[in-house]
């Protein structure tokens, strides 16, 4: 049973989960299920004995295959609900219907405390879990964002101020506020911004990640924008402007960052050296947590060997 917080990506960390161990995903979203839903729908056999045709979210029994079957949102499910998933949670069965064997259960739920729509979880259903509290962790999004074409502007603020990746106050009235999964709505804003207005483009902001980083994120944005061609840097690394503003600066990164690849990585490179250490090693990390392949690059390990000197 996976805890956490509203939009800190429980859902996600399960589909890729299973992904990982190559099983097939259910998402059973326990809040929409009635006691009933789980046996099924009762019909007469060729003796007149009446049997239970379980429902179809659920894997054939005897289904040679893998599978991961998440029962989502399940503390948000009413107490009969959940009353009811006693024993396909323990025994893995529900009246003559019988999991097979390939198949795992897992759960995730918010957290009383997060003041969603949450129900006490029954100790005897609790008692059927492990249960884990997820941690959102700035690195391993970033490294997630860089694999799943979160823009880079978002990346590299996230980078930049990683204490904004998740703030959430269960006492605050303001209903937008800092998450995972806000920030990848503000990641398709910006991915897909076309000709919008930029008054439009803050408001769109404020109404996903609140008030305060919409205002910073923004003034981050327009520095970003307002800087000149990343290529100029691609073509004299070695005579290129180093910005003095740690934001311009931080922005060109972030372009070069969109541009690394076996060819350019070399001026990239050449350039991280001319900046300050840690920003030399946040410019071409990124490079790399981007596309891992770039380690194998002469230009990554000539730069590696350097820094361990």
């Amino acid at each position: 049973m996976v805890w956490g917080a509203p939009g800190c990506a429980k859902s996600a960390l399960a589909q890729q989960t299973a992904a990982g161990a190559a099983r097939r995903y259910v998402d059973v979203r326990a809040l929409l299920l009635d006691p009933v839903d789980l046996r099924g729908i009762p019909w007469r056999d060729e003796d007149g004995r009446t049997r239970w045709a379980p429902p179809a979210f659920l894997p054939p029994a005897g289904d040679p295959g893998r599978w991961l079957i998440n029962l989502e949102e399940l503390p948000s499910a009413v107490p009969m609900v959940q009353a009811a998933l006693y024993q396909l949670v323990l025994d893995r069965k529900v009246g003559e219907y019988e999991l097979p064997e390939g198949a795992s259960l897992i759960a995730c739920g918010n957290r009383e405390s997060d003041r969603g729509v949450v129900h006490r979880m029954p100790t005897p259903l609790a008692s059927r879990f492990v249960h884990l509290e997820i941690r959102v962790d700035a690195e391993d999004w970033l490294a997630w964002g860089a694999a799943h074409g979160i823009a880079p502007e978002v990346l590299f603020y996230i980078q930049m101020r990683p204490d904004l990746l998740h703030v959430f106050d269960p006492q605050s009235k303001e209903k937008a506020f800092c998450c995972p999964r806000t920030w990848e709505i503000v990641s398709n804003v910006v991915n897909e911004r076309g000709n919008l207005d930029p008054a439009v483009e803050r408001a769109l902001f404020r109404g996903t990640v609140g008030e305060a980083a919409a205002v910073e994120f923004s003034a981050f944005l327009k520095v970003w924008r307002e800087l000149p061609h990343p290529r100029a840097v691609i073509d004299d690394p070695e005579n290129a402007i180093v910005p003095d503003n740690a934001s311009a600066l931080i922005a060109v990164c972030g372009a070069l960052y969109r541009m690394a690849d076996d060819i350019t990585l070399g001026s990239i490179v050449t350039y991280a050296q001319r900046l300050r250490r840690e920003v030399g090693e946040f410019l071409v990390g990124s490079c790399i947590r981007r596309d891992p392949d770039l380690q194998r690059s002469p230009a990554f390990i000539r730069w590696a060997a350097a820094r361990t000197q």
